[in-house]
């Protein structure tokens, strides 16, 4: 055990370094996006695996495991609306935050229906994101889905 300083709670905590790393991809054609996302999620700790094409997904999940997803809607070939029914016939445990920066309701419908278990509009802040992580590994996966 180790402990660190949380820039969230802004206190400092107890890690338990026993738990393995949350694994994270995300999925974004915007390099910058991918970049700021990368290197949040590195500093809470998490392992990330990025892709900037809709195509490459199924090959990164099929090839290691991974604790969630963050997917983009908008990208070239293989859009984030495209992939949610294959990401939800081929790996139905693993809970996908939807990121948009062409939102409204009609969008987030699209997305929560096939089975995006949390939807987020860019800009966001990274604290949002941050909450939606955690609410979603500190719950069980059929209560995630519910959501």
């Amino acid at each position: 055990m180790a402990v660190t300083w949380s820039t969230r709670q802004k206190q400092a905590v107890i890690e338990d370094r026993s738990r393995p790393a949350l694994r994270v991809l995300v999925v974004d054609d915007d390099d910058e996006m991918r970049i700021l996302l990368r290197k949040m999620l590195e500093s809470d700790g998490c392992q990330v695996t990025e892709r900037d094409r809709g195509m490459h997904v199924l090959e990164a999940l099929r090839s290691a495991p991974i604790d969630l997803i963050i997917l983009d809607k908008e990208m070239p070939g293989l859009t984030g609306l495209d992939l949610l029914p294959l990401l939800r016939r081929e790996f139905p445990e693993v809970p996908v935050v939807f990121v948009t920066a062409f939102g409204g309701r009609q969008v987030a419908a699209s997305a929560l229906r096939p089975g995006a278990t949390s939807y987020l509009e860019k800009p966001f802040r990274l604290g949002q994101l941050r909450d939606v992580i955690d609410g979603l590994i500190s719950r069980p996966a059929d209560e995630s889905r519910a959501s």
